[in-house]
């Protein structure tokens, strides 16, 4: 059997036995898999992330620091050219989750609505910039999930492509372009990413972004380098803003990079999580708005996952591009940073534009049964 048989054969294993586990592969690096024998997590305070080794990160958009979940790596197998051995995945025990139906999408009054609400706040002075976000509830069965995560891997090469299911948090497919934070030796990378046009209708040079869009990113390059300097990092440096393609649009993305000096990584990760990119600005107003119209509807949305190595290469993204499976159909997530420059059916077409990532795809398994993102 061929590495991509493998794979889906591992995956698919995975899938119908309910195994906590989480699949992934970041950008330039090879399918992985890591699977715990039993299903329970084993949640840790943030402080003590300093101590772990070879565990995925799972943590929702309002993630308590002193409640970090992980998939530990009881089982890893790694798919390449060499064919591996499925067995050790039939030692490992799951949990079954019932399924639960899913809750009405806004439409497009209802979302449109929403932003002349986060204007009004941004014009009443509360805020300078809050994301709000949408669902949109497709067909698909739990077992296609497979497919979709392969696929995915061919379709966005620069992205963390992750396909994860906990007892806690179900199941989550995600192909994320925007790291949360990347460090090895001692150096950490972040991306502040924001900003978004189609992909051909994006100028290629930053400067000939619109105000809105430039805007935007500076906010969240601000507030990443302030939490940086606020931790004490030294020899903070910046590169950017460029542009960068994530499926069918584009973002501006600057690059901040420090060495951590005397402060631990998983500090960093405590301070920068939520930036403005999915969030907003200021942090606890942007907060309170969200919690109040769409906080408990974000589930992993907006969160953060990838591999944690204390002792290594961490790589830990933020899950935008995502949907959660609800057996037999999945929902999808987008959202949009609003300013005070924003235009309501601008904001709705900049979601649409962003669910299209994976639309296409779940249309092509379903045929006539998916109708494209409205226009």
């Amino acid at each position: 059997m061929s590495t991509l048989g493998q794979l889906h054969q591992a995956l698919s294993l995975c899938l119908e036995q309910q195994l906590t586990f989480a699949a992934f592969r970041v950008p330039g690096g090879p399918v992985t898999l890591w699977a715990q024998r039993n299903p329970e997590l084993e949640p840790v305070d943030a402080a003590y992330l300093g101590r772990l080794n070879e565990v995925f990160l799972v943590a929702p958009f309002d993630h308590d620091p002193g409640r970090t979940c992980f998939v530990r790596s009881d089982v890893e197998l790694t798919f390449g050219e060499l064919p591996i051995s499925l067995e050790a995945l039939h030692g490992c025990t799951g949990a079954p989750m019932g399924t639960r139906e899913p809750a009405p999408d806004a439409d497009r009054t209802v979302f449109e609505d929403l932003v002349r609400r986060a204007q009004a706040a941004i014009a009443a002075g509360t805020l300078e910039k809050v994301v709000v976000s949408r669902t949109l509830t497709l067909p698909l069965e739990r077992s296609q999930l497979a497919p979709l995560f392969e696929d995915a891997l061919q379709r966005m090469p620069h992205a963390l492509v992750a396909l994860v299911h906990t007892p806690e948090h179900g199941t989550w497919l995600g192909a994320s372009p925007e790291r949360l934070l990347e460090a090895e030796d001692d150096r950490v990378r972040l991306d502040a990413l924001a900003g978004t046009r189609p992909r051909t209708d994006a100028p290629r040079d930053a400067a000939e972004w619109g105000a809105k869009e430039r805007h935007e990113q500076a906010l969240v390059a601000r507030e990443v380098v302030g939490r940086l300097i606020e931790l004490g990092l030294p020899h903070i440096v910046l590169r950017g803003p460029r542009v960068v393609e994530a499926g069918g649009v584009c973002h501006l993305r600057t690059e901040v990079e420090a060495d951590l000096g005397p402060c631990c990584l998983e500090d960093v990760l405590v301070a920068v999580h939520p930036t403005p990119a999915v969030g907003g600005t200021p942090r606890q107003a942007a907060a309170r708005f969200i919690a109040a119209n769409d906080g408990p509807r974000r589930g992993l949305y907006t969160g953060f996952w990838g591999p944690w190595n204390a002792d290594g290469r961490t790589e830990v993204f933020v899950n935008i591009r995502c949907l959660g499976s609800l057996g037999r159909h999945v929902v999808l997530h987008a959202g949009a940073g609003i300013t005070e420059g924003s235009d309501p059916e601008a904001e709705w077409r900049e979601t649409e534009d962003k669910l299209a990532a994976w639309t296409a795809a779940i249309r092509s398994m379903h045929p006539g049964r998916v109708s494209s993102p409205a226009r």
